[in-house]
């Protein structure tokens, strides 16, 4: 009787346990809402952001993209540097001229600051031979001169850099040319075991730079170029049977330029600017009880 008695408290103890866990599990689940994220993703459909503004580092976006045509002439100063004491003075031309294109771009579309130059260019180079005759003195012997020119075709390859600012541009050129003679016109000073052994192609460096005025979507360039042929003018061997001599021509021009904007600058925008339209709100649906 007595084991009865201790096993029914025992009974009843552990059915009010559980009986006060199951009220609390109750109580804790009519506080707790069943959230539907249906509805919340619906606030950040795509259309809510049309009315967020861009990141804009550059206001006018045809700075970072542009194409150029055009036309330059220009004046040259030419001469041959010689590394054995060869008498000779410089030759000026009028005979520079040529067609150009220009692209300038951007570095990660916000730093307007490249550009890249090529074309085809028909010009003059050359220089003055000096002949000296009988007394063979400094102070009284005269000399002959000669004016020895050769026409080349040019193709540049051009760097350049430049900084926009107003309506001007400053411009630094670097890069490298290639020539191909077409003709030559070399007077008696220069013996002919010199003059037939010139060299038809050629090749060098450019540097140079200058400014533009703008007036969209026409502009005018001014620039100062230095050219150094890497190669020679005549044989090595053509002067002297017992000492190399190497001839390379250099040129400085001066320049004018007319260039032309084609098409629309890449990267513009029609709505740069302007307001956006704000996209319609969206209601959002009651949350599902």
């Amino acid at each position: 009787m007595l084991l009865k008695n201790i096993l029914s408290k025992q009974t009843l103890t552990t059915l009010t346990a559980i009986a006060l866990v199951a009220m609390t599990a109750i109580s804790v689940n009519a506080q707790v809402k069943v959230v539907d994220t249906t509805d919340i993703m619906k606030e950040f459909d795509e259309n809510s952001f049309r009315d967020a503004s861009p990141v804009r580092k550059i206001k006018d976006s045809s700075s970072l993209f542009q194409h150029l045509i055009g036309v330059k002439a220009g004046y040259s100063l030419n001469d041959v540097s010689f590394s054995q004491a060869i008498d000779h003075k410089a030759l000026t031309s009028a005979k520079n001229f040529g067609i150009y294109y220009i692209y300038y771009h951007s570095l990660w579309n916000s730093i307007p600051l490249f550009g890249i130059e090529t074309g085809l260019q028909y010009t003059e180079k050359g220089y003055k031979s000096m002949k000296y005759t009988e007394p063979d003195t400094v102070k009284n012997r005269k000399a002959t001169t000669g004016k020895e020119r050769y026409q080349c075709i040019e193709i540049p390859f051009v760097s350049q850099f430049r900084v926009d600012f107003w309506k001007m541009r400053i411009l630094a050129n670097a890069g490298a040319f290639g020539s191909y003679t077409t003709s030559t016109s070399f007077t008696s000073v220069v013996p002919d075991s010199i003059s037939t052994t010139y060299r038809k192609f050629g090749y060098g460096f450019i540097v140079g730079g200058g400014i533009a005025l703008i007036f969209n979507p026409v502009e005018i360039h001014f620039e100062v170029n230095y050219k150094y042929s890497l190669n020679n003018l005549f044989d090595q061997k053509a002067f002297y049977t017992d000492t190399w001599v190497s001839t390379h021509p250099t040129q400085l021009v001066f320049s004018v330029g007319l260039f032309y904007r084609i098409g629309k600058p890449y990267g513009s925008r029609k709505s740069y600017g302007k307001k956006t339209k704000r996209a319609p709100a969206i209601e959002l649906a009651p949350a599902k009880k």
